[in-house]
């Protein structure tokens, strides 16, 4: 307890100003194909340069749409996350119907290794050191290279450089407590040059004729000029005759030694500490490998492996240096793979001279990847399901749907209930938006009830600027995108003229697939949840709809009120995460109201929600609740509602008619 006898001032300070971090950033998750790229990862995207970049170019013939939906979204969106999946190779790897992944082998003998032999399957690649028939990858009938390079995402970007950088010391490792005395002495002007025999050595496994041992502190009373790095010329194995300890081989070697004041030699006692280099077995050498990227016209060295054997070796660390253990599993670009049939007459001369030539080498002759499957693809979204890895608040369809299949769309589905802090956008198929054929889609075959989706149709004729192609047709999820993009808050309707015009420059909007009159346009949005774009007299090509898969009347049924709703829950929900193991007082029942009543007083102030209420007291946290080590906190929100149809009476009258006229013209 404070000790208050002395007339003072004793200030406190109770801080009850925390906050709720918001996060108002709209980021798109997609998932689907491209020219190349990181396979099964998400990966942050800014612009369309960066997927261009990254990915490869926008084809929908070749690789969806889910390129051209990120192209879309990024004209109001700055932050999204692509997932790339390929088709799952077969075991064997020459089918040339197969899908490969762009490789390229390092010739050995200026010899350059057959085409049916650059490239390999994802899957083999990663698996291939698991199998027993590992050679049958280079069998003497498929290739002559030393070496087999796959490039692992970045195929049509990456180059590799191969170089020599053997060194008498590769690597340099620690040992203590070595005593030496002198054999012989000879003198060189100011320096004394002797050769010592080491009398009393600790073992040093597979120190040989060449190791390299680095002194670097030897007792006071020696000159320090004397540290430095001296090569074992010989080495003394005892023999028994002698009746020498045959556990304790002494060491000779070349130092360089100073005088004392007196003239004499000075001869090191004790090296009490210095380094040992491992070196490779003779005819062997350590091999530099540099991986570089190219971006735009810059190539760069985004790696280096330095010390790397084509056999198996390990440092004295017992860490491996053979070149596949180094390189596969540490490097984000490659995998790299020795051919056995080459290991066996390997001629260091004969087989090195061109593979460490130290020219940069692109990988080439690979092909981008198969189309996958549906199931593939639906895999790939459990990638998202882990919402601390990536931060999303839309999913997008991206045009993965038909009449068939929707899988992929309940897969999304089923990502978003998991996560509760994001929205799906999903496509009607382009062979569905027909009038009667969208509502027997929508009841017969997407039959979900969700508040955390919502469905469009009809696609939209674009100009493809890209391609310079017209009558392009784009999947409208990826116009909503922009649309809730450009709209900012999510308690904003992405419809109507002033939210809801579909354009941009990379597909512009010319036409839809399928018109519908404001009849049908009523069935399709009152009663089966379908959002339509049509095209107005005045605002040209809009979206005219806000509906969620929601078939249940409620507030919860339209897309601003839905992600309002999931935009607050997922703020609170990680504001509440600082108050876990707080002690449930009332003080701390306090702070909380305090702190949620503030952000949402902030939604409130821009329209977002129309009243609401926080309950953290006495009321909802009895004694037995906080005697579960439970805290309540309860949320009561009014929201907005959009005006989505106007009444417009107008009333004639007779000229005798007594009005009450409102004008401001004066």
């Amino acid at each position: 307890m404070a000790n208050y006898k002395w007339p003072n001032v004793y200030p406190s300070i109770k801080d009850l100003s925390g906050v709720v971090a918001t996060n108002s950033v709209t980021s798109c998750a997609y998932v689907g194909e491209a020219e190349f790229g990181p396979i099964n990862k998400p990966t942050f995207l800014s612009t369309l340069k960066d997927y261009t970049n990254t990915f490869g170019a926008l084809n929908s013939a070749k690789y969806g749409y889910a390129g051209y939906s990120l192209a879309v979204a990024s004209e109001s969106i700055n932050s999204h996350y692509f997932v790339r999946v390929v088709k799952a190779g077969e075991v064997d790897a020459h089918e040339a119907d197969d899908a490969k992944f762009g490789a390229r082998s390092i010739p050995a003998k200026g010899q350059t290794a057959a085409e049916d032999s650059t490239g390999y399957y994802v899957e083999e690649i990663q698996s291939v050191l698991d199998k027993e028939d590992a050679t049958g990858l280079f069998g003497e009938d498929k290739t002559q290279a030393l070496m087999f390079v796959a490039s692992d995402p970045n195929n049509l970007k990456v180059a590799v450089r191969l170089s020599d950088s053997t060194i008498n010391e590769n690597k340099a490792y620690p040992f203590t407590g070595i005593t030496y005395a002198p054999a012989n002495d000879s003198i060189d002007n100011d320096q004394y040059l002797a050769t010592i025999e080491g009398v009393d050595t600790r073992v040093i496994e597979d120190l040989k004729v060449g190791d390299m041992i680095e002194i670097s502190r030897i007792l006071p009373k020696i000159a320090s000029n004397q540290a430095g790095i001296y090569t074992v010329e010989s080495i003394h194995v005892p023999s028994e005759e002698s009746g020498e300890s045959g556990d304790t081989p002494s060491i000779s070697f070349v130092y360089v030694a100073d005088k004392d004041e007196t003239g004499a030699l000075v001869t090191p006692e004790t090296v009490t500490s210095g380094k040992v280099s491992k070196f490779p077995d003779a005819n062997q050498r350590t091999i530099q490998v540099d991986v570089l990227q190219t971006i735009g016209r810059i190539t760069t060295v985004v790696e280096t492996y330095q010390f790397c054997t084509l056999y198996q070796a390990k440092d004295n660390y017992g860490n491996s240096m053979y070149i596949e253990d180094v390189i596969n599993g540490s490097s984000d670009y490659v995998n790299v793979y020795v051919n056995p049939n080459m290991l066996k007459d390997l001629q260091e001369d004969e087989v090195l001279e061109a593979t460490l030539s130290g020219e940069i080498v692109f990988l080439t002759g690979g092909k981008s990847g198969g189309k996958p499957s549906s199931k593939e693809l639906n895999a790939a979204w459990d990638l998202f399901k882990d919402r601390t890895q990536t931060n999303v608040s839309l999913l997008m369809n991206s045009g993965y749907v038909t009449k068939e299949n929707v899988s992929y769309a309940n897969k999304m589905i089923e990502v978003a209930e998991y996560r509760r802090d994001c929205f799906c956008l999903l496509d009607m198929p382009i062979t569905e938006t027909e009038y009667e054929d969208a509502i027997d889609w929508r009841k017969n075959t997407l039959s979900s009830n969700t508040y955390r989706a919502a469905i469009s149709s009809p696609w939209v004729r674009t100009y493809d600027s890209v391609q310079g192609r017209a009558n392009f047709v784009m999947c409208p999820s990826a116009f909503l995108a922009k649309l809730m993009g450009a709209a900012g808050d999510p308690w904003h309707a992405p419809a109507g003229p002033n939210r809801g015009i579909i354009s941009s420059s990379t597909v512009s909007p010319t036409g839809l697939t399928q018109m519908y009159n404001p009849e049908q346009g009523g069935t399709l949005y009152a009663d089966n949840q379908i959002n339509c774009i049509i095209r107005d007299a005045v605002a040209g090509y809009v979206n005219w709809g806000q509906r969620t898969l929601q078939a249940k009347p409620s507030a919860l049924d339209r897309i601003n009120v839905a992600r309002t709703v999931i935009y607050i829950e997922t703020i609170l929900r990680d504001a509440a995460r600082w108050h876990l193991f707080e002690n449930n007082t009332p003080y701390e029942r306090m702070q909380i109201t305090l702190q949620f009543s503030s952000f949402l007083d902030s939604i409130l102030a821009a329209d977002g929600i129309a009243a609401y209420q926080v309950i953290c007291d006495n009321s909802n946290n009895t004694p037995l609740v906080i005697q579960n080590n439970q805290l309540v906190i309860d949320i009561i929100l009014t929201p907005v509602y959009a005006a989505e149809s106007i009444i417009l009476n107008t009333t004639i009258t007779g000229a005798d008619a007594s009005v009450t006229v409102s004008s401001s013209a004066n």
